[in-house]
């Protein structure tokens, strides 16, 4: 390649891009007529253009159809809400209306609570909806219970409160340390380690409550002692698994 050619090549890009002089522009013409390689190289480069143009577009496209898929949401979670709002304000006016106290009326917006938990907050989150979803669902199934457990004068609210928490621990919680909000609170910490850890410490919240409520401590100490010693088996075995692996 002659001193010619390394000119050339030097302003192809400028040439590709139209932005050189009419000089340049025809001195560049006429020398790829006469040159294969500088002319093989212009059609590198415009190829490589045209790809980065369609890459662009492509993401842009995205990008616009990811803002109106999120528009739209909002906007039928808008609506759903307001949906959700009438049997609430029904229910309201028709306590007023008889004189009777307020404690259907709670009951009735804790349960449709529940219900937005599943259908609204998946429609308006913008990203990691499942945990979200599951987080309010949560929250808002507490509250039910709790609103219940008051006006219906009873006493067995944090029974069935650690219960469910423990249930859907037990069920969920390997899906819930993988979303990225969590993975980003626990790091490094070894997942596996973390659900046995929660997942003990909700049952023997459980077994806690029950022995509170039904006045079994013996019972229910030798059933929380058995668990809790089943999970530092389980860790145990976990452990020595990976110090395996990394042997």
């Amino acid at each position: 390649m002659n001193k010619h050619c390394e000119v050339i090549r030097d302003l192809l890009p400028l040439y590709a891009d139209d932005v050189c002089s009419e000089t340049s522009r025809e001195l560049i013409e006429k020398h790829i007529q006469e040159c294969p390689e500088c002319s093989a190289m212009l059609e590198k480069l415009r190829s490589h253009e045209i790809e980065t143009d369609l890459r662009e577009e492509r993401e842009q496209v995205m990008e616009y159809q990811a803002k109106r898929f999120r528009r739209r949401s909002a906007a039928v979670g808008s609506v759903v809400s307001g949906l959700f709002m009438i049997p609430v304000l029904v229910c309201l006016i028709v306590n007023l209306a008889s004189g009777s106290p307020l404690g259907w009326f709670f009951i009735v917006l804790a349960g449709l609570a529940v219900a937005a938990s599943l259908v609204i907050v998946p429609l308006m989150m913008p990203e990691n909806k499942l945990f979200w979803t599951f987080c309010a669902f949560t929250v808002s199934l507490l509250l039910l219970l709790a609103v219940t457990c008051f006006y219906s004068h009873g006493n067995w609210f944090f029974l069935a409160g650690s219960a469910v928490l423990f249930g859907l621990s037990v069920l969920f919680l390997p899906f819930v340390v993988r979303a990225k909000p969590v993975r980003g609170m626990i790091g490094n910490f070894s997942r596996p380690l973390l659900i046995i850890a929660v997942d003990v410490i909700l049952f023997a919240n459980m077994m806690n409550m029950i022995s509170l409520h039904s006045k079994s401590f013996l019972t229910t100490g030798l059933v929380l002692a058995g668990c809790i010693a089943g999970g530092w088996l389980l860790y145990s075995a976990i452990r020595e698994k990976k110090e395996g692996e990394t042997k």
